[in-house]
């Protein structure tokens, strides 16, 4: 096995060796690669990954006792970068079956690594929402049994000119919802523009900007299928729509007394509006309303999937 036989034996990322994830046997010769890798990172300034990979091409002509570092590569179809679990395979969303079943475990990844997106926010938010995530907190973000939500979808057969402002627009639209009527706002499936498959919000979004002002205020698309979920909300849902008049053709306009008159008294745990393209909030200009229209306008700052700026 890759552990057995070395003294070092890493995740391969792409090219090269995964500093994130490996398992170090404390022989002589490893030791001595990490005090190799540590005067790399101090006088050189490099990543932990970077200077893994130079120490470790280094140590080959290195020998000790007459022997040399045996550098072995953990099982690439177990353990796997974020870049070959989440975008080589296409994994936008969590599968309902991957073909795990338990009698083929054998090859089934057993790690995946984070990585290739940045900033914390954005692998919080992913592992979330391919429901890898397990951590629920003081404020159960999973286990709440009293807290609301709303939740609505972008139609597979809209326009796509202008597919992903108009989704921006949309999604402004149900925060705002959601804003006056204290309900959590469950996020859709979204339509990239360029690939034409559904995807998630960093594909469109600045993650760490939109959390920085939404942090608490959403949930990932797939949050009604987490296991930890009560029962009591997955099963209350209430379908409504914003009423339009009868051959409308432009956007209907709505205040917040509009939407506190249609939905305030409804007490189903989610409010599923379905389809909010024609709905636009006017938000006003009365000091309540005019502060959340300047957090929503911060809020949005476009990104591509791997978050790089």
């Amino acid at each position: 096995m890759a552990v057995q036989n070395a003294d070092i034996a890493a995740l391969w990322d792409r090219s090269e060796l995964n500093a994130g994830f490996l398992v170090v046997r404390p022989s002589p010769l490893s030791q001595q690669l990490y005090q190799i890798i540590r005067r790399m990172s101090n006088r050189r300034k490099l990543s932990d990954q970077r200077a893994l990979n130079r120490a470790t091409k280094m140590m080959k002509t290195v020998r000790l006792h007459g022997n040399v570092l045996r550098l072995n590569v953990l099982d690439r179809r177990r353990f796997l970068s974020g870049v070959d679990y989440f975008e080589k395979s296409g994994r936008m969303f969590p599968k309902l079956s991957d073909g795990c079943e338990a009698s083929n475990q054998s090859h089934c990844p057993l790690v995946v690594h984070n990585n290739w997106i940045v900033g914390k926010e954005a692998k919080i938010y992913r592992f979330r929402e391919h429901l890898m995530w397990q951590y629920d907190g003081d404020e159960q973000y999973y286990s709440s049994e009293t807290r609301k939500y709303l939740t609505y979808t972008n139609p597979a057969n809209a326009a796509r000119k202008n597919v992903t402002e108009r989704q921006v627009s949309t999604l402004k639209t149900a925060l705002s919802v959601g804003h006056f009527l204290n309900r959590v706002v469950i996020l859709p499936r979204f339509h990239c523009a360029i690939t034409r498959q559904q995807c998630p919000l960093n594909s469109i979004l600045h993650i760490k900007t939109f959390d920085s002002i939404f942090s608490g205020g959403y949930r990932e698309s797939s949050f009604l299928q987490h296991p930890k979920v009560p029962a009591s909300v997955k099963q209350d849902i209430a379908d409504r729509q914003i009423i339009m008049r009868h051959n409308q053709t432009s956007d209907a306009i709505v205040t917040s007394n509009d939407i506190m008159h249609l939905f305030s008294e409804l007490s189903a745990k989610v409010l599923n509006l379905t389809d909010l393209r024609r709905v636009k909030m006017d938000l006003g200009f009365g000091s309540v309303n005019g502060e959340f229209s300047r957090r929503l306008q911060a809020a949005f700052r476009r990104a591509r999937y791997r978050q790089i700026r």
